[in-house]
């Protein structure tokens, strides 16, 4: 049986096929996502149609007989919908500024923060949602306001969607995880109507419609649970550590008591995800490349790639100095709660500010920044026996898989995938349309986890 996933990335838009008879990936497909130009620098925008036409299209490359299909991808972004269900506005991404404009003397998002009394960060749809309220830049067509998984989805099932699962709904800010529902005073200041249209919580692994009479569709779910859900098969042992160009570690617990610095999200019927996220992580190790590319272009060298940078860093870090005391913040572009501070190097001595040194400071510091999410958790961290790293920098340098064993101290286990939340949103299918158990989509996980293992 073969179940489908489409996840709506940032960068990428991409068709998984996952056989569920063996865990093993049939076909995958996938097409850029390019970002529009706005005359407004701090939004980052995309096209709902375009990205709709590409999911067709990816669909329409499958030639396996596929019988479900979950929607997953990017989280937080909003786009606007006319009486028909057709978009009337861009899709206004996780990454876009406008919550982050001042509003007497406030930043947006912090000024719905504080009316709420929840912590909605810039770039959530609620905070972006309010931001175009207090500014004025609600289009006049719109009828109401969805995320780009819900919009895809009811476009592929014909019916404009008015619910949709959990953990797609936690990431527009202002939900309570624990009561499964928007808090009506976020949806009365983000709308200026109590009595505004906005999604429901629907069921976990139900049935949202189907294409063609013939492929059962479930609801969209969001990508970081879909990544844990594809990845760990013992969540009550494992946690999973993703380092790309943030970073991110994901714990599950029963329990609904998250540290101030962590989210809690929901994580189907099964409990909570508590995640404590970085904006930079990769981004500040890319700026320790452009710094050293830049000395040697003025050394006169040329005609180097990138690679040969990194593969470089890479070299002159296990020369380091384990005794050195330097030290690199990463949060070169803040914090979820702080945007404002920034990363900084400190303690250098006569002898320590050296090139294997800085760079093994700029991996431990991005570690250490997920580290400091551990040391939180307290006691709700003392059953984890093995870390589950994933991302672009886990696939491309040691470094960052070392400096995890180093600091954690447990067992961590590198996967090569790319595709950890398209295979978590085909397993979502293949259990919601009853086509495989949860304790057979347990087995599948080791298989792909095994298959994915660097």
């Amino acid at each position: 049986m073969i179940s489908l996933a489409v996840d709506i990335g940032t960068t990428n838009i991409s068709v998984l096929a996952l056989d569920l008879d063996t865990g093993e990936v049939a076909e995958h497909y996938s097409i850029s996502n390019r970002r529009l130009q706005s005359p407004r620098g701090y939004e980052y925008l995309q096209d709902p149609e375009e990205i709709e036409t590409a999911v067709r299209t990816l669909i329409g490359r499958v030639s396996s007989d596929y019988r479900c299909l979950t929607v997953t991808g990017q989280m937080h972004g909003i786009l606007y919908y006319d009486k028909t269900g057709e978009a009337v506005s861009p899709l206004y991404t996780w990454l876009d500024g406008t919550s982050s404009l001042e509003y007497e003397g406030e930043y947006a998002a912090d000024r719905l923060s504080r009316l709420t009394g929840m912590r909605i960060p810039v770039g959530y749809g609620l905070a972006t949602r309010y931001a175009h309220q207090l500014f004025g830049q609600v289009s006049d067509d719109a009828w109401g306001c969805t995320g780009i998984g819900e919009y895809i989805t009811g476009k592929l099932i014909g019916i404009p969607l008015d619910r949709s699962d959990a953990t797609s709904l936690a990431g527009f800010g202002g939900y309570d995880p624990v009561a499964r529902t928007f808090s009506q005073t976020a949806i009365e200041e983000a709308f200026g109507d109590a009595d505004a249209r906005f999604l429901k919580t629907a069921e976990p692994f139900s049935c949202a419609g189907y294409i063609n009479d013939r492929v059962f569709v479930s609801y969209p779910i969001g990508n970081n649970q879909a990544g844990f859900f594809g990845l760990v098969s013992s969540p009550e042992t494992s946690c999973l550590v993703s380092i790309g160009t943030s970073g991110q570690l994901s714990l599950f617990s029963t329990s609904s008591e998250a540290p101030p610095s962590m989210e809690l999200r929901p994580f189907f019927d099964l409990g909570y995800l508590h995640v404590g996220a970085t904006l930079s992580a990769g981004k500040t190790y890319e700026v320790l490349h452009r710094f050293l590319a830049s000395v040697l272009e003025y050394a006169g060298v040329k005609d180097f790639k990138d690679s040969s940078v990194y593969a470089f860093m890479e070299r002159a870090a296990r020369h380091s100095d384990p005794s050195s005391q330097l030290h690199m913040s990463p949060k070169c572009i803040g914090t979820r709660r702080d945007p404002e501070v920034r990363g900084s190097i400190t303690s250098i001595d006569l002898n320590n500010f050296t090139l294997p040194n800085l760079v093994a400071a700029a991996v431990d510091g991005i570690i250490g920044e997920l580290y400091d999410f551990r040391r939180d958790l307290g006691d709700l961290f003392d059953d984890v026996q093995k870390i589950i790293a994933v991302g672009s920098e886990i696939r491309s340098s040691r470094l960052f898989r070392d400096s995890l064993e180093k600091q954690f101290g447990i067992e961590v286990v590198s996967m090569k995938t790319e595709d950890a939340a398209a295979s978590g949103a085909a397993l979502n299918a293949g259990i919601a349309a009853g086509y495989i158990t949860r304790e057979e989509k347990r087995k599948l996980v080791d298989l792909i986890a095994e298959d994915g293992a660097l």
